[in-house]
């Protein structure tokens, strides 16, 4: 079984190794797409949907590009190479379609769900708990593609749309015990980040960016290890087996 504490290790020694950029970079991206999110979540405080809609899919626009170029950057630091800020700017630049294209099926798919959770939660009756339970699995069904997702975008050769849907489901639906693992650490981190506030400004989401591209990295080597040995097995020359006679004779091959 892969550990997912191994890739929650493996990013917290990139992000100390790269700490002052990383947090430079997280400012960026927190400039660019938590005002009108921020909206967002205020308008619905507010019980104005239509408003907090309507700003959760503008901060679609900026949040798109800065997301690509933070994952730009968590690509690098986790392939071990040098980095500077130029290359948050370059991944949005290289991926801003890709980038702007993902985070708006995210945010749709989140919107989808939240306001579904929302209407059964107020429903006092076994349907209502069936479907709230239903619609729980459907977002950390959603949060696994999402975490998979954005890493792919630099990690794959010849990065999609289609493509990296289909091997984010089949690193989601095939590794889902690492999966779901991993969603409640960050889950936990997020919690704190909230309470704390000044994290979530400053490193909390590079810090997810760096910590998502690990475990997306630990999922490819593990199903290379594995292609690999069944490869090796498949190639092993298969010993001869000695068959035998009515009297114990060995037929000859």
């Amino acid at each position: 079984m892969l550990n997912p504490f191994r890739a929650l290790g493996a990013a917290l020694r990139d992000l100390l190794d790269e700490f002052l950029l990383l947090i430079v970079c997280n400012l960026i991206w927190a400039v660019m797409s938590l005002p009108l999110w921020g909206l967002a979540v205020a308008a619905l405080s507010m019980h104005e949907p239509a408003l907090a809609l309507a700003a959760a899919l503008l901060g679609v626009l900026p949040a798109g590009p800065a997301t690509a170029g933070l994952f730009h950057v968590a690509y690098r630091v986790t392939d071990g190479r040098a980095i500077k800020l130029a290359d948050f700017f370059a991944g949005m630049r290289r991926q801003a379609r890709l980038g702007l294209t993902l985070t708006a099926i995210a945010v749709a798919g989140l919107l989808v769900i939240i306001f579904n959770l929302g209407f059964y939660l107020g429903m006092n009756s076994m349907l209502g708990g069936v479907m709230l339970g239903l619609w729980l699995y459907l977002l950390l069904f959603w949060l696994g593609l999402i975490l998979y997702a954005y890493p792919l975008i630099f990690l794959q050769e010849q990065p999609g749309l289609r493509l990296i849907g289909r091997n984010a489901l089949l690193m989601s639906v095939g590794r889902p015990l690492f999966t779901i693992v991993t969603l409640l650490l960050m889950g936990v981190v997020l919690l704190i980040s909230f309470v704390l506030v000044v994290p979530l400004a400053l490193i909390t989401l590079a810090f997810f960016a760096v910590w998502a591209t690990r475990a997306t990295r630990t999922v490819i080597d593990d199903a290379r290890r594995r292609r690999a040995a069944a490869e090796a097995q498949a190639a092993a020359p298969v010993a001869p087996s000695d068959e035998k006679g009515r009297k114990g004779q060995v037929r000859p091959k």
